[in-house]
């Protein structure tokens, strides 16, 4: 099934509502909240509390889904997040994109 970025924005709303969807991380993922300043809790607070500044299909049902870093105003946090069906989540990657040059992702 091929899914857009509205149903990525409806399971990020269950996420917030506390409703059951499963998110796994992908090694990169995990990698990455260790040394890319993108704290692993931060990211997981961010997804579960904040909405989503942009969401953008990438392909093949991976999504770019960008938030606005309350810690650092001088960068976005960018999530790489899979939808795997209507009730689970992969986040496969994220980093920090500066403002001045996030424009590609919003």
């Amino acid at each position: 099934m091929i899914y857009t970025a509205e149903d990525l924005d409806t399971i990020l709303k269950k996420v917030r509502n506390n409703e059951n969807i499963t998110i796994t991380d992908s090694e990169h993922f995990i990698d990455n909240t260790e040394r890319k300043y993108c704290d692993y809790n931060f990211i997981y607070e961010l997804i579960k509390t904040h909405n989503p500044v942009n969401i953008k299909l990438s392909k093949n049902n991976k999504f770019t889904v960008v938030y606005e870093n309350y810690l650092n105003n001088d960068y976005y946090i960018v999530i790489v997040i899979f939808i795997k069906n209507l009730n689970e989540l992969r986040l496969v990657t994220t980093f920090p994109v500066n403002v001045k040059r996030g424009g590609k992702y919003l």
